[in-house]
């Protein structure tokens, strides 16, 4: 058994989009996607992959393919990974989410952090 603090992930990001890896194995992929207000994740998909993503802090719009759902804290979307998504920050704060994708994807460059 391990146990992980989500604060631990949470941070300012200094451009745009800060993400922090929690876990990965060839199973899972487990992060935290921290968003500035008024910015956006860009369209991209996630292969063969299913994805989990709840809203930790803040106020989003989530785009997959044609659909389009507002979120909000406490809200949790499933993405599959063909779709292709997008996330806008819609709020005065910075948009924290918790996403596990599942098989993690084929090259590592996802499972690293990045500052976008």
């Amino acid at each position: 058994m391990e146990k992980f603090s989500l604060k631990d992930y949470l941070v300012e990001p200094d451009n745009k989009i800060a993400k922090r890896v929690i876990y990965k194995n060839d199973n899972v992929l487990a992060f935290v996607l921290n968003i500035a207000p008024g910015e956006s994740l860009p369209d991209h998909t996630h292969f063969d992959s299913t994805l989990f993503i709840q809203v930790i802090k803040g106020n989003a719009v989530i785009h997959a393919d044609e659909n389009e759902k507002k979120v909000k804290k406490g809200d949790l979307t499933k993405i599959e990974g063909q779709e292709v998504l997008s996330i806008d920050n819609i709020g005065n704060e910075i948009l924290e989410l918790y996403v596990t994708i599942s098989p993690n994807p084929p090259s590592e460059k996802y499972s690293k952090d990045a500052d976008i």
